[in-house]
């Protein structure tokens, strides 16, 4: 997960844009965006989606989408959880308070216990052989240091204990990530010792003990993100470098002992995927666009011009996520490699998850909802009322597909108002952009 701060000036620029709009403004002062995705590893039509205004969820592989706010997930402001799909259809959700976890599909969520009650969860990662497996890594400030565990569970998400030892206090660890073909190989990146210089700690024994290796001194300045282990070989690794003019995309095939740039770019390389085989690789740019490439000699070709914040590849295509003012889809599905894409989701297009009307969820986000509705261009008339009971307790948004909604017209006077306004919160962040490098 590749966290980005909120840029002063662009909050500055929300809240003056705001104020000309009374009422149109996300609850948070974010630009509405998404910018992750994970699919369910045992259910291909089961989606979550991580944005800037909650998390979404589709059982329907995007047909419709069910809103939870942030609220009763566990954090708010500018936090970007680390989210995970568990093989149940569990989700997890790493914010700076713990590690929430549903196990309804968003109806209740609760924090987990030791090891990971009160520690800040700020990656996690489901296993790809075994996904009722998972591992989350915290980065916990504790006086002159900082507290980092790798906790791990094997039952879903229901409990957790934590694996080996702590990685020395001087790291700020950021991902977290576990060999495809061997569960005990462990890869943790971030930054270390009195420097804060990128490194990686590997474990060959699931956390027991950790191997500390620094990037060379080209790199000694940028942020170091895990993207991708190979599916087939532990030892073959990708990495994404943010540094402050440019971003990089690195590749080890020696278990991240050394590192070999294949990619750079002036722009933030915010979207990576592997291929389910792992025989090719598609990133993404919000600036640069999607490029793709065999893995057998990463030789990138743009493919197409998406601003692109996520990708994920899935047997179904790739996936990314948008700017739907450019792209006209803030989350598009591509079945050629990232050259077409088939919007899946609009900002509109969503309703409040359909609960018990004595779920947390029924409850907690009632109030959030109408602003947000009219921030995005909702028409609230097709939504099911989030005081609806539903016997099964799982998401069943009133929004259905992008020709319209249940018994409703989309196009409505609030969503023209909101499209205008977003607009011109996007055009602004846009001409920033091109001034000034973001903050990370």
């Amino acid at each position: 997960m590749h966290v980005r701060r909120v840029v002063p000036f662009v909050s500055a620029a929300l809240v003056a844009l705001a104020f000309f709009a009374p009422g149109l403004s996300n609850a948070n002062g974010r630009f509405p965006l998404a910018d992750q995705l994970v699919v369910d590893p045992k259910d291909p039509s089961h989606i979550v989606l991580r944005t800037t205004y909650g998390i979404l969820d589709s059982s329907s592989a995007g047909d419709s989408w069910g809103w939870i706010c942030e609220t009763v997930i566990g954090y708010g402001g500018t936090q970007d959880p680390a989210i995970g799909v568990l093989a149940d259809g569990s989700i997890l959700a790493g914010v700076f308070e713990g590690l929430s976890v549903t196990h309804d599909r968003g109806c209740s969520w609760a924090f987990v216990g030791p090891p990971l009650q009160g520690e800040y969860v700020i990656d996690v990662s489901v296993h790809r052989d075994e996904p009722s497996r998972a591992v989350g890594i915290t980065s916990t400030g504790m006086g002159m240091g900082f507290h980092v565990i790798l906790a791990e569970t094997d039952d879903n998400g229901a409990t957790w204990t934590q694996a080996g030892t702590a990685i020395t206090s001087d790291m700020i660890a950021l991902t977290v990530d576990v060999a495809p073909t061997n569960p005990d190989r462990v890869y943790v990146s971030g930054v270390a010792g009195k420097t804060y210089a990128p490194a990686i700690e590997r474990s060959d024994d699931r956390g027991k003990t950790w191997t500390r290796s620094f990037f060379d001194a080209a790199h000694a300045a940028q942020v170091p993100y895990l993207a991708a282990i190979d599916p087939t070989n532990p030892d073959r690794v990708y990495v994404r470098l943010s540094g402050t003019t440019s971003d990089h995309l690195v590749v080890s095939n020696d278990g991240a002992k050394t590192f070999t740039e294949v990619f750079t770019t002036a722009s933030d390389l915010l979207g990576f995927a592997l291929s389910p085989d792992g025989s090719r690789v598609v990133i993404g740019s919000p600036t640069d666009g999607i490029f793709s490439a065999s893995a057998s000699d990463l030789a990138f070709q743009k493919t197409s011009s998406v601003q692109s914040r996520c990708l994920t590849w899935t047997s179904a295509g790739v996936y990314t996520c948008a700017n739907e003012f450019v792209d006209g889809f803030t989350v598009g599905l591509s079945t050629d490699e990232g050259k077409t894409f088939t919007g899946i989701y609009k900002l509109a297009e969503i309703c409040p998850v359909t609960c018990a009307a004595d779920a947390a969820t029924t409850g907690v986000c009632a109030a959030a909802w109408p602003p947000l509705a009219v921030t995005l261009g909702v028409d609230q008339s097709a939504c099911v009322s989030p005081n609806a009971s539903s016997s099964s307790g799982s998401p069943s948004p009133g929004y259905r597909g992008e020709g319209g909604c249940t018994a409703c017209e989309v196009a409505t006077s609030s969503r023209q108002t909101a499209g205008v306004f977003l607009a011109a919160c996007a055009l602004l962040v846009a001409r920033w952009r091109r001034r000034s490098r973001r903050s990370d």
